[in-house]
């Protein structure tokens, strides 16, 4: 035997050797056993040299990890390893290749797993070259994908399961676990990245001369990149346990990164109390309705690891504030110098402890009048630069703000309260200090109250918005204010967004701030620029006039009265050619009582060239001023009055308002001879509105209602809005403290909802789902005989509506056959949010080619979590059991699926099809067939029961085989 052959038989052994050991701790699960190790032994041996030395880590279902030496670059390392070959194992590889390329983005960072290199491993051929000696080929047919990063023996659930067993860590060590595992998580969403899956396993356990451990994320698979037009997912990834509320609800945030990461702060803060198997369903449901934090164990509630997990398990994923914020927070609550240094963030207000050290190190030097040395001198000379750079540099940005604003808006802060840089420079030190918006600020506005800035949020990724700044005089106005907004939820009323408190740099002064929804200009702005070039025209002008009749009422729904009705109080949003007008400025509002008409006071309210006659003709002290929605009625009628004759009314408008309104009138301007347009739409509701005797005039809902068509506040449509959010006058309910608020706490006084629901009758109402954002819609239908065009018409309204979450349809008795059904399920297709669906089709006679089609569009709805459908009478026959089935698997996410096919006869092939179907839906839970009266027959029965048995998970099974059998499995 030849000294080659020896070699050869050797390395066979060893090979084979190294594959026995290591293929058996391969759990079942993976999808690489024995024989595909071997080939992986092969290959790497053969094309990576270098890589020696294996061992086994750890494996997931389609990867494998072993431990190996590089010995060019002389570091053990850990290989990750995906097979090419499979359809799961290419999904993995796209998912593997985007984790190497982030992690390679966060290489300087000392707390995310570091990664080398990425390859493939080639197929290879044994050739014979001219001597007849075999030769290997390495092919172009990819075999493995290989990840080469750093080695990381443990993770954070196998250290917590270690620490349970042994001993316990101290507090400190608790908290630097927490401070590095927020500093990794930091570093991902400071360039707008989310993990998607945070758990214990997904830290890794790095030995480290520090505290002789660094911990470390890893498993980038499932992370995402959020944008100004995509600050979210409409998928779950991740792992369900550390699902937070809204990615249950099929939405991954940014922000749902710090939920997880709550869950499992609060495992590393009580691991003698909460075992690895703590969150279950009664614990989730309990964080998700806010209720408390795992109210059943005997946490510790008063460790600061406790105060940050608080912050991160908020239900509202806006009330988390951010990592940053979170990670500055519990180093303060720390109290104790790190031993290794941060690279996601420096905090403007703060020294770099680095330099903090060494300034305390030269102040030590001096004193003992040692040599300072030279690199140290300089670093202190900058530091001591930087001190006086910081006194004087928020003073400097107020001057450099208040000199880029145009002198008009200046002038209009008659009181000198925000022009004074000694007071600007002091709230923008605040607003500096939160990093809650990109520091670049602009004057938009003064009032006689306060001023507006416009700048971005951070947290809505760098979302424009509007920042109004309101010193505090009278608390119970601010929280009045606040309530109405809240109520306030639709396009017609400009959006709250947050509000909080300033006192501590403004002190013994406290200043408002309220985020609001930023718009192009005001309407009077808008006036004034268009009156410049043209009038508008008339078709223009009704367009405004029928939105600021809109947005009033709308209000007024609420018993809301606005007073304080002008120009300046109506924002404008200009988007290419739509133009959207808003009602702004509440602090003058008021809510009455429900069964109360108006209020009588003695003070005067609002600007007087808009007032109403009960309001500006009792001009004394001691008479009472009426104000009631016809007041507000009579205000919009004059504002309606300026838009539809700007260019004769824009010069003395204060004036010439309130001479009509001081002397009793019979007709709107024709007493003082005012010429304004008589023939136009807006003048018939000028005639309605500006009526002096206040019994005499109309209230906005009276024109609403004659007008429907035109309007979205109709009464009738906003019942269901004001029942979900009508909250009442707030001296009904106890006074909310708005003053100041501790760093992390949410600065919501009071929770601000959504609307939610809406039932739709009529076809010409479909508009309202999209334009009031409705979130559950019911569309009732039933016995209309729609028919396909119908059906068409329903299926192009819906496919606008992208907000919709929860759809139902009773479309039972209108005859929208294959077509319709076909264009219904193209609409439906859009709605990407939809995660409960409920059809009820009976009688439609769709047939196989509708079921068809339905099915197609079912599965696009990738979301959807629960599925109803009702097709009695359809006759879909089996081709269309089989079809319908194929687009119900696509939707991997139902956990609820109840199908209502009697009278459809789909016989025994339907019922295969449908089963095969059915067994690849793997999380459904609850499952309800109807299926009598198909002559499915014994064979069909047997293969419906062969797919239903590949579903686990189901708890709940009812079928409904014939008239006179039904079958209850719970």
């Amino acid at each position: 035997m030849g000294q080659n052959q020896q070699k050869s038989i050797k390395i066979e052994a060893f090979k084979k050797q190294l594959v026995k050991e290591i293929s058996e701790k391969i759990p079942k699960e993976c999808q690489i056993q024995k024989h595909g190790l071997k080939e992986i032994i092969k290959l790497i041996l053969n094309q990576k040299k270098y890589l020696q030395n294996f061992e086994y880590l750890s494996s997931g279902a389609y990867a494998l990890v072993l431990k190996a030496k590089n010995i060019k670059k002389n570091r053990i390392v850990a290989l990750k390893f995906l097979t090419c070959t499979s359809k799961e194992g290419l999904k993995g590889i796209e998912s593997l290749k985007k984790e190497y390329e982030l992690l390679q983005k966060f290489s300087q960072s000392d707390f995310l797993v570091n990664v080398y290199d990425c390859f493939y491993l080639m197929d290879q051929d044994v050739e014979e070259d001219k001597d007849g000696k075999e030769k290997i080929i390495i092919t172009d047919e990819k075999s493995f994908f290989v990840m080469e990063m750093e080695l990381c023996e443990q993770n954070l659930k196998q250290l917590f399961d270690y620490l349970r067993k042994t001993q316990l860590p101290s507090q400190e060590i608790k908290e630097i676990i927490a401070i590095q595992m927020l500093e990794g998580l930091n570093t991902l969403h400071i360039k707008n990245i989310m993990h998607r899956d945070i758990k214990p396993h997904n830290f890794l356990v790095c030995p480290s001369q520090t505290y002789g451990f660094t911990i470390k994320i890893c498993d980038l698979g499932f992370a995402s990149a959020v944008t100004k037009s995509k600050s979210y997912y409409l998928s779950k990834k991740g792992t369900d346990t550390y699902f937070a509320p809204e990615v249950e609800k099929g939405q991954s945030r940014i922000q749902s990164d710090l939920f997880s990461l709550g869950l499992v702060l609060l495992e590393l803060d009580n691991l003698n109390v909460l075992n690895e198997n703590w969150i279950d369903f009664d614990i989730k449901g309990e964080i998700y309705q806010g209720r408390g934090i795992a109210s059943k164990y005997q946490i510790d509630r008063n460790s600061n690891i406790y105060k940050i997990a608080e912050i991160c398990l908020k239900p509202n994923y806006l009330e988390r504030t951010t990592s940053g914020d979170l990670l500055s927070e519990l180093i303060k609550l720390h109290g104790k110098p790190l031993k290794f240094t941060l690279s996601s963030m420096i905090l403007e207000e703060q020294i770099p402890q680095q330099a903090q050290q060494i300034f305390d190190r030269i102040n030590e030097l001096q004193k003992n009048k040692e040599k300072i040395p030279q690199q140290a001198q300089q670093i202190f000379n900058r530091i001591n630069e930087l001190q006086k750079k910081k006194q004087t540099q928020f003073e400097k940005d107020a001057q450099i703000l208040l000199d880029n604003t145009d002198s008009r808006i200046k002038r209009k802060d008659a009181s000198k309260q925000f022009t004074k840089v000694e007071i600007l420079s002091k709230l923008l030190k605040s607003l500096y200090e939160d990093k809650k918006y990109v520091n670049n600020f602009q004057i938009l506005n003064f009032g006689n109250y306060g001023m507006v800035l416009s700048t971005k949020k951070v947290e809505f990724n760098n979302k424009e918005i509007v920042l109004k700044i309101q010193k505090i005089v009278d608390e119970q106005e601010i929280q009045n204010e606040i309530r109405i907004m809240q109520q306030l939820k639709t396009p017609l009323v400009v959006q709250l967004y947050d509000n909080y408190i300033i006192e501590k740099a403004t002190a013994p002064e406290k200043y408002v701030v309220f985020e609001l929804e930023k718009c192009s200009c005001s309407l009077q702005e808008y006036l004034e620029r268009q009156g410049k070039d043209r009038e508008l025209s008339d078709e223009e002008k009704l367009n405004i006039a029928i939105q600021v009749i809109d947005s009033v009422n709308y209000i007024h729904c609420f018993n809301i009265i606005h007073r304080d009705i002008k120009p300046d109080n109506f924002l404008v949003c200009l988007d290419g050619n739509q133009l959207e007008v808003k009602l702004c400025d509440f602090g003058l509002s008021t809510q009455l009582e429900k069964n109360c008409e108006q209020i009588e006071i003695l003070d005067m309210v609002g600007n007087w060239a808009y007032m109403a006659p009960e309001i500006l003709t009792k001009n004394k002290d001691d008479q009472y001023k009426i104000y009631s929605k016809k007041s507000d009625s009579y205000s919009v009628g004059l504002l309606l009055s300026l838009l539809d004759n700007y260019l004769n009314l824009k010069e003395n408008t204060g004036f010439t308002f309130m001479m009509m309104t001081l002397n009793q009138f019979q007709e709107p301007f024709k007493k003082q001879k005012i010429n304004i347009k008589r023939d136009t739409e807006i003048f018939k509701f000028i005639q309605l509105l500006v009526v002096w005797e206040r019994v005499k005039r109309a209230s906005l809902s009276i024109i609403v209602e004659q007008n429907s068509k035109k309007f979205k506040s109709n009464q009738n449509d906003m019942k269901q809005i004001i029942s979900q959010h009508y909250l009442g006058p707030i001296q009904n309910v106890k006074t909310v403290n708005i003053g100041s608020v501790g760093p992390l706490i949410s600065q919501n006084s009071i929770p601000i909802q959504n609307i939610k629901k809406i039932k739709i009758r009529r076809m010409e109402d479909l508009y309202k789902i999209k334009e009031f954002q409705f979130e559950d819609v019911e569309i009732d239908f039933h016995n209309n005989n729609i028919g396909a065009e119908g059906a068409k018409d329903l299926g192009t309204g819906i496919a606008q509506c992208n907000n919709i979450t929860t759809l139902t349809l009773y479309l039972s008795g209108n005859n929208i056959g294959a077509e319709g059904a076909k264009d219904l399920g193209t609409g439906i297709a859009q709605c990407n949010n939809i995660t409960t669906l409920m059809l009820y089709l009976e009688q439609n006679n769709i047939g196989a080619e509708g079921a068809k089609d339905l099915g197609t569009g079912i599965a696009q709805c990738n979301n959807i979590t629960t599925l109803m459908l009702y097709l009695y009478y359809n006759n879909i026959g089996a081709d269309g059991a089989k079809d319908l089935g194929t687009g119900i698997a696509q939707c991997n996410n139902i956990t609820t699926l109840k199908l209502y096919l009697t009278y459809n006869n789909i016989g025994a092939e339907g019922a295969k099809d449908l089963g095969t179907r059915i067994a690849q839906c793997n999380n459904i839970t609850t499952l309800k067939l109807y299926l009598t009266q198909n002559n499915i027959g014994a064979e069909g029965a047997k293969d419906l029961g062969t797919g239903i048995a590949q579903c686990k998970n189901i708890t709940t099974l009812m079928l409904y085989l014939e008239q006179k059998f039904n079958l209850f499995i719970d």
